[in-house]
């Protein structure tokens, strides 16, 4: 896939807005707090702050959708597994998630499960991958980070994750070096 022009459309919140429906196909970003999945964002638009970064976990409180190419959404949904938030706050959070998820499902191409891969995949991740299948909706399931570990030690991650998520192809990204761009964006047009 080869991205041309990109642009913010909307925020949606499960108290005020109702989820349109266009013929529009998406991509839904999906991840665990802290993953840095508004870095990997920015790093596949190739802009530096279109989708805002926070040092501050759990900032992410809406479904925030960007037009890519004029024809389809890139979705950032908020992200889940948080343990310092409320458990209200979660709540409300992971209602948000499977509302918007299961009103678009129809409209979803892919879903990309970020992972991190400093830390092995949590029980969260995989309620969220078992979640996404229930509702067949396809994945990308993607290590995030791997700057951060040490390249003898990817191999072995990712062995580790796609045990986890029972043999899936699991691909690796570099937000900070654009490492693994080319194969993240071709998977995509699959």
């Amino acid at each position: 896939m080869k991205i041309k022009e990109v642009k913010f459309y909307k925020s949606v919140a499960i108290e005020t807005e109702k989820v349109f429906f266009e013929a529009k196909k998406e991509f839904i970003f999906i991840w665990r707090s802290n993953v840095w999945k508004s870095s990997l964002m920015n790093s596949i638009f190739e802009q530096k702050d279109l989708v805002k970064t926070s040092g501050t976990p759990w900032k992410t409180r809406t479904a925030n959708l960007f037009l890519v190419n004029n024809k389809m959404y890139f979705t950032d949904l908020p992200g889940y597994g948080y343990a310092k938030m409320s458990k209200e706050g979660r709540a409300k959070l992971d209602a948000l998630i499977s509302w918007y998820i299961e009103e678009k499902k129809d409209n979803i191409s892919k879903a990309i499960l970020l992972i991190d891969s400093r830390h092995w995949a949590t029980g969260d991740d995989v309620a969220m991958y078992k979640y996404l299948m229930d509702l067949g909706i396809p994945m990308i399931i993607v290590l995030n980070k791997v700057d951060k570990i040490k390249q003898a030690d990817l191999q072995k991650v990712k062995n580790k994750t796609k045990e986890l998520f029972f043999w899936q192809r699991i691909i690796a990204y570099s937000s900070k070096t654009d490492k693994y761009k080319k194969e993240f964006l071709a998977l995509l047009d699959d």
